[in-house]
């Protein structure tokens, strides 16, 4: 896209069809105040960051209605008016912006933007200002999830592929803000000055005679110190190949395709007995911040991750989820701003234009995101995140994608450990408080799961010492059980979503305290697997399913559930029962002495599959002295004989059955 090119007709119709309606009833010029927020953040969220501000502060900037445009628009019918016309023709924003710079975190309701002008003026902006932002929050929001779990691991942008070619620069600028390192984008690095790398592809290696010549002609052209891809064929050929051509000093490999936990470990040390100790190990292929976090939890010998698709698309949330409302009006000339807000249930605006200060508890954290009327005083030592960003439609604020990332980095240290993992503790992890206005109903600011984003959020951990706690226990929905899966059940994913509407909906009533899954994670499972060259008897022996670091190992995406801890099992044997797991998160803890020391009494437990680890983890809890409960329409059964029997067992082993 040519950064000097008008964006007018990057709009939709109705605005101008809007902008006509206001010129003829007289309201085109009363001063009004937009605000763009979102309700709520998507499920599983904790935090959102913002990016795309400083664009938009560009686009309004080109936001203009050229001689070709118009006459485009009056050909095609969309104006008619000549007052229309003329007005179009002298479009130019001429109001004030505030609002959180690129970097910037947001929670339901902030208000990322405030537009201050003109009625006509600001709402033809809506579609403009709305598309920039919603698409790329939801890049640098997922890009700061996988820089969460990543560490100090360096994180390669590789998305243009996978998005449309004016889309791939603003992901990797999105992606850059929120904590990735580099891009393949040459545009992205001209225009925001964003570092670029890359070597090859399979289709370059395809072309040579064989690996060997490859290797040596990218040596030649490229040096020792690039990266070489070695899994075209097969990674340790290829690693020795790698080596044996270009040497010790190899710069790095990188591996696209397979169980990259088990390939890295091997890949490791291979390099390491060639005495290539210090060659980078580079992984790629279908990553998401799930599966990074599964692969670091792991330990895996990998120092940089290239991802494309799921980053480009919001993983999993292509937008924000943004809106741009009319917040408040004037009656006429002089008049003062009056507020405005839409009362449609779940789609809820609160009226009058707002400030924010975040506040910070006792331990350095933030503790809320306070929206009280414009002139308020906030509280002593709060965080004011809104910044003047246009004055009388001229640009007042100056950033760039650096300063953004730095600006996100900082922001995010904000955030309690535990709200900075893919399956957060608290979603929202900073709830929003009311000041001076009326809150909008409970269930207009919660996430996809329910959960409140108010400062009635802390409450389900809060009851008093004699008060029952309970937590529900999800077992095992995972990939390889579900349709699709090496060790599939019929019915898998669906549960996967019958359990995240329980969640969701029992989430907002308080039923559970605490939310729990296990994983099945094999890493080396010995005769748990059936040997090489034989069957399994399903018995004793089965299928290859859920190796650790894979995506059968990963959650179904029909899971959207913010948990609060994850066990793992069977990393080295079988492993039925989630109470023979041991927390993703602390090695030391199992699933017994979690709920314990939480005071759980109560468990529900569901998931995969009904006549196995459902069953284990039903008779364990019950063993372990907690009241058990096993919700059958939220399990899903191998058979339909060995489940019943399976549920008779449990019934005689005091487990309550609940159909």
């Amino acid at each position: 896209m040519d950064r000097g090119a008008s964006m007018a007709l990057k709009t939709d119709h109705y605005e101008l069809t809007m902008v006509a309606s206001a010129l003829q009833s007289g309201i085109a010029e009363r001063r009004s105040v937009f605000e763009a927020f979102a309700r709520r953040l998507p499920a599983g969220r904790a935090y959102g960051v913002v990016a795309g501000v400083d664009r938009i502060i560009d686009a309004i900037e080109r936001f203009r209605f050229d001689e070709a445009t118009v006459d485009h628009l009056t050909a095609a019918g969309v104006v008619t008016d000549p007052d229309v016309v003329e007005w179009l023709r002298s479009y130019r924003f001429s109001g004030d912006v505030t609002g959180y710079p690129d970097g910037e975190l947001f929670f339901p309701y902030s208000p990322v933007l405030t537009v201050e002008g003109g009625f006509a003026e600001c709402v033809v902006l809506e579609t403009v200002v709305l598309s920039i932002l919603n698409y790329d929050c939801a890049v640098a929001s997922a890009a700061a999830r996988v820089r969460d779990v990543a560490h100090r691991r360096l994180l390669i942008e590789g998305g243009s592929r996978r998005a449309d070619p004016d889309a791939a620069v603003a992901a990797a600028r999105a992606a850059h803000i929120g904590g990735f390192d580099t891009t393949s984008n040459l545009e992205a690095g001209r225009r925001y000055g964003i570092p670029t790398g890359g070597t090859t592809a399979h289709a370059f290696v395809l072309a040579h005679a064989d690996e060997h010549t490859a290797f040596r002609a990218q040596r030649d052209a490229l040096g020792t110190g690039s990266t070489y891809l070695v899994d075209t064929f097969e990674v340790l050929e290829g690693i020795r190949r790698a080596v044996q051509v270009v040497g010790r000093d190899i710069g790095a490999v990188r591996i696209d395709s397979g169980n990259l936990l088990a390939a890295s470990i091997r890949a490791r040390a291979l390099l390491d007995s060639l005495g290539a100790e210090n060659c980078r190990i580079v992984a790629s292929g279908d990553l998401d911040e799930f599966r990074v976090a599964e692969l670091e939890d792991a330990a895996a010998p990998i120092d940089a991750y290239l991802m494309g698709t799921s980053l480009v698309t919001g993983s999993g949330h292509p937008t924000a989820s943004v809106v741009y409302k009319l917040v408040a009006i004037t009656d006429g000339d002089g008049a003062p701003l009056r507020a405005v807000g839409k009362l449609s249930p779940g789609k809820t605006t609160v009226g009058g234009r707002k400030q924010v200060h975040r506040t910070v508890d006792a331990d350095g954290y933030w503790r809320a995101e306070v929206l009280s009327p414009a002139g308020m005083a906030g509280p002593a030592g709060s965080h004011d995140p809104q910044v003047l960003l246009m004055a009388g439609g001229e640009r007042a604020w100056q950033d760039d994608p650096a300063a953004a990332r730095l600006r996100c980095a900082e922001r995010r240290q904000g955030l309690r450990p535990e709200d900075r993992v893919p399956h957060p503790r608290r979603s929202p992890a900073v709830p929003t408080e009311w000041v001076g206005m009326e809150a909008p109903a409970a269930t207009e600011s919660s996430n996809g799961e329910g959960r409140q984003s108010t400062s009635a959020q802390g409450a389900r951990h809060a009851g008093g010492e004699d008060e029952m706690q309970k937590a529900l226990i999800i077992v095992d929905v995972q990939n390889d059980f579900c349709e699709g899966g090496s060790l599939a059940v019929e019915g898998g994913h669906a549960v996967a979503s019958s359990i995240t509407d329980l969640v969701g909906l029992d989430r907002a009533g308080g039923r559970y305290d605490y939310v729990v899954a296990s994983k099945d994670w094999h890493i080396d499972p010995g005769e748990h697997y059936a040997a090489a060259g034989t069957n399994p008897d399903f018995v004793t022996s089965w299928p290859v399913h859920c190796a650790a670091g894979t995506q059968g190992a990963a959650f179904s995406p029909n899971l959207q559930v913010a948990l609060d801890e994850v066990f793992l099992k069977g990393q080295y044997g079988n492993g039925y029962s989630s109470f023979e797991g041991v927390s993703g998160s602390s090695e030391d803890v199992g699933l017994r002495d979690w709920l314990s020391e939480r005071g759980v009494k109560a468990v529900d437990v569901v998931g995969i599959a009904t006549d196995y680890c459902v069953r284990a983890t039903a008779l364990d809890a019950t063993a372990a002295g907690f009241e058990t409960s096993v919700l059958v329409g939220h399990c899903a059964g191998v058979t339909s004989d060995t489940s019943e029997a399976a549920l008779e067992e449990m019934a005689s082993a005091g487990v309550t059955i609940v159909d």
